[in-house]
């Protein structure tokens, strides 16, 4: 992020403490470690000097420093600009009717003022009041970003989490800068299973410099969630950059960072399995001619690990091997990502796995079309009661999947064959993406999800 070029001491010169140039100062005051430290010495030296009570305790709002907020607001001349931040720095500090009774008496536009106690109203648990306020300015808050907000509260209370959810993001649409439409919208699309929207709105929110730690808590939440371990991090040193001694980042941070270490191990040791029964695979389950193959036999070749070691000279100086099954096998290995004379460990198995799947016709395990199923590899069919009881384990799935059928209580083949696609797409967090991993690994064992019901 680069450094900010706004003189933040301006500020301090001005009279302006509107929402929206708040939001300018506090953008501008956190863009980099320096600009918060420079105006946080700013703050201190006019708090010592002098400096104008209102904006002294604006600032001090901003860096969240609410006790010292209300302590420089109290000697700030009266009016709708200091009662409206007195009633903020209460409300940070959770003493509810302090802040209620702030805003009663602030003398600011109705509006503005019933919007704020309406939010106080829900923090304090009385959704009759909040209600009244949302139908009092029921006409006229249609255009207002606050009112939208208002009734998404309410809807929230009454546990209508869709219509809390449209009513945040219409307050966002109004005003695109409202951070606590955006976060209680994340927060909404999130507890109905929309994780993508929550994603974006979360997003939003973190590339705001001053962003809420609740909001980079839970990014880094369903970041870590979807193994996306190194994201997960960011949001969490952002969080532990400013508060150093904030107990659950640290606590998560340490979660995230042991997740990945497994996330690492565990797909080596997949990619590790893989490869070694890729090695073991039959070169007869291999489109080649039935002259390439019988060499290979009398070779004693027998399978593609055994083929992978030799050179074209070796295979060449074999009686009976000519240029015509070299090409053909060179061919065949080519397609697949593969060399002759290949070190076992340079093999991608995920881009052999690709090969194999742009292959017109060619089966997972590479047999040509036609061709009989090998013994290492038999097709099942659906009722098979030892395919049934194997574990889901066996599919060898991405993080996500797993914890997804973790949650529905998979544990067998015949537990997930069980569900329909749309069954599982209604499971919270379960998107396309699992959907298509889970059924291209089910075809692999000849499975396939129930029909739809």
């Amino acid at each position: 992020m680069a450094e900010s070029t706004v003189d933040l001491a301006g500020f301090f010169s001005s009279s302006d403490v509107s929402p929206k140039t708040l939001a300018n100062v506090a953008d501008s005051a956190f863009a980099t470690a320096k600009d918060r430290i420079r105006f946080i010495e700013t703050t201190n030296e006019r708090a010592s000097n002098g400096g104008a009570p209102l904006l002294v305790g604006a600032a001090r709002f901003l860096l969240g420093d609410y006790n010292a907020a209300l302590e420089s607001l109290k000697n700030a001349p009266k009016g709708a600009d200091r009662a409206l931040l007195t009633g903020d720095s209460l409300l940070a500090l959770g003493r509810v009717d302090e802040a209620i009774a702030e805003y009663e008496g602030s003398g600011a536009e109705p509006i503005v003022a019933d919007m704020r106690i309406a939010y106080a109203a829900f923090r304090a648990g009385a959704v009759g009041r909040l209600k009244k306020l949302v139908e009092k300015h029921d006409k006229a808050g249609a255009s207002i970003a606050d009112w939208h907000f208002a009734r998404g509260l309410l809807a929230e209370a009454n546990d209508e989490r869709e219509a809390a959810a449209s009513a945040y993001a219409r307050a966002t649409e109004l005003n695109p800068e409202h951070e606590r439409s955006m976060f209680r919208a994340a927060w909404m699309y999130d507890s109905l299973g929309d994780e993508e929207t929550a994603i974006e709105m979360y997003e939003r929110l973190s590339r705001k410099p001053r962003c809420a730690i609740n909001a980079l808590i839970n990014l880094a939440v369903i970041y870590e969630d979807n193994a996306k371990f190194d994201e997960a991090a960011a949001m969490l040193s952002r969080v532990l950059g400013n508060f150093p001694s904030h107990t659950r980042a640290r606590l998560f941070l340490k979660d995230v960072q042991s997740s990945q270490e497994m996330m690492i191990d565990d797909v080596a040791a997949r990619r590790a399995e893989k490869r070694r029964r890729l090695l073991e695979t039959p070169v007869s389950d291999f489109e080649l001619s039935v002259r390439a193959r019988n060499c290979l036999k009398k070779m004693r070749v027998i399978t593609l690990g055994d083929l992978l070691k030799l050179t074209e000279a070796e295979l060449l100086s074999y009686k009976n091997f000519g240029d015509t099954s070299l090409t053909e096998i060179k061919a065949m290995l080519e397609r697949r990502g593969l060399e002759l004379g290949m070190d076992p460990n340079d093999i991608d198995v995920t881009a052999y796995a690709d090969a194999i799947a742009r292959t017109p016709g060619a089966p997972a395990g590479g047999a040509a079309p036609g061709a009989a199923p090998s013994a290492a590899a038999p097709a099942v069919s659906h009722g098979d009661d030892a395919t049934m009881a194997r574990p889901v384990s066996e599919l060898e799935l991405s993080v996500r999947s797993r914890r997804c059928l973790q949650r529905l209580n998979i544990v067998t083949m015949g537990d997930l064959v069980s569900y329909s696609e749309a069954e599982l797409l209604a499971a919270r967090n379960f998107g396309q993406t699992s959907l298509n991993e889970i059924k291209s690994r089910l075809s692999e064992y000849g499975l396939q999800l129930a029909p739809k019901r």
